[in-house]
């Protein structure tokens, strides 16, 4: 009877105990899926992978360079005052080259935060606003080997709506004007 009575109790106190708490809401942000979705973040991001483009060439230029000067060190037909000049030449080459590197590499790390950081501020209310309307308790951003199983469209969902949002918002590339606030009154002239 005690054990019928447990059971009883249990199953009155489970539902109510479970409807105070309920289940977090959650969606999971890819922001991978709205960059190659977006028409708006393709935008943002053209200058950076034009920038990494230009860069690369360069590198790779000053590489050839470096290239055909090894191979002129290395001809027999060079005299040893031109080979020991053509070895200082290369040297500075190379130190030129590394700092071409470094350069490169802090100019293109600058530009993609800057990039990541447009992007995120721009996205940033959408996000807020789309899961203020699903009513979700978290956002989580997805990284790679979260999920050992998932509904894929409902993986999707919450970013999709998020790059159709920032889409529509940018539709003309640039932000939608804030209103325009209204003429003031012309202040009056003073009495003569």
């Amino acid at each position: 009877m005690r054990r019928f009575l447990l059971a009883t109790s249990l199953a009155a106190v489970l539902p109510m105990a479970a409807q105070e708490h309920p289940a977090p809401r959650f969606a999971v942000f890819i922001p991978q899926q709205v960059i190659s979705q977006s028409v708006r973040a393709k935008k943002v991001f053209a200058d950076l992978e034009v920038l990494n483009k230009n860069l690369s060439d360069k590198l790779r230029t000053k590489a050839e360079e470096l290239q055909r000067m090894e191979q002129q060190i290395k001809s027999p037909g060079l005299s040893d005052e031109g080979r020991a000049k053509l070895e200082r030449e290369f040297q500075d080459l190379q130190l030129a080259f590394k700092r071409i590197q470094e350069d490169s590499q802090k100019e293109f790390a600058a530009a993609q935060q800057r990039t990541f950081g447009q992007f995120q501020q721009e996205v940033k209310p959408l996000l807020d606003a789309v899961a203020k309307e699903w009513k979700l308790h978290v956002v989580m951003q997805y990284q790679e080997g979260l999920f050992l199983s998932v509904d894929e469209a409902w993986l999707l969902a919450f970013s999709q709506e998020v790059a159709k949002r920032y889409d529509a918002k940018y539709a003309n590339g640039e932000p939608a004007a804030p209103a325009a606030k209204p003429a003031s009154k012309p202040a009056p002239k003073p009495a003569k």
